[in-house]
């Protein structure tokens, strides 16, 4: 029985030392490398071709086509005979 605990702990413990070391070299392989810029980079083309309209010309847009209507939930009018 202590024989058996004893391997246990012992591979435990070579587990362990194996998976921080691991771990450690991929950290060290993967510092540099920033996922983001990268997204953005390859994306690059697609943004610069056409620029994004701000807010005001849009709503400027919107309220030109726009058409107010009066009905019966926003008049002030009860009821109206045709």
């Amino acid at each position: 029985m202590g024989k058996s605990v004893v391997l246990l702990l012992l591979f435990v413990v070579i587990v362990y030392v194996y998976t921080f070391r691991k771990l450690k070299k991929n950290r060290e392989r993967t510092k540099s490398i920033d996922s983001v810029r990268d997204f953005h980079d390859s994306y690059q083309h697609l943004t610069s071709k056409r620029q994004m309209p701000d807010r005001t010309s849009i709503q400027k847009e919107k309220s030109e086509y726009y058409r107010k209507y009066v009905t019966k939930y926003n008049s002030s009018e009860d009821y109206r005979e045709k």
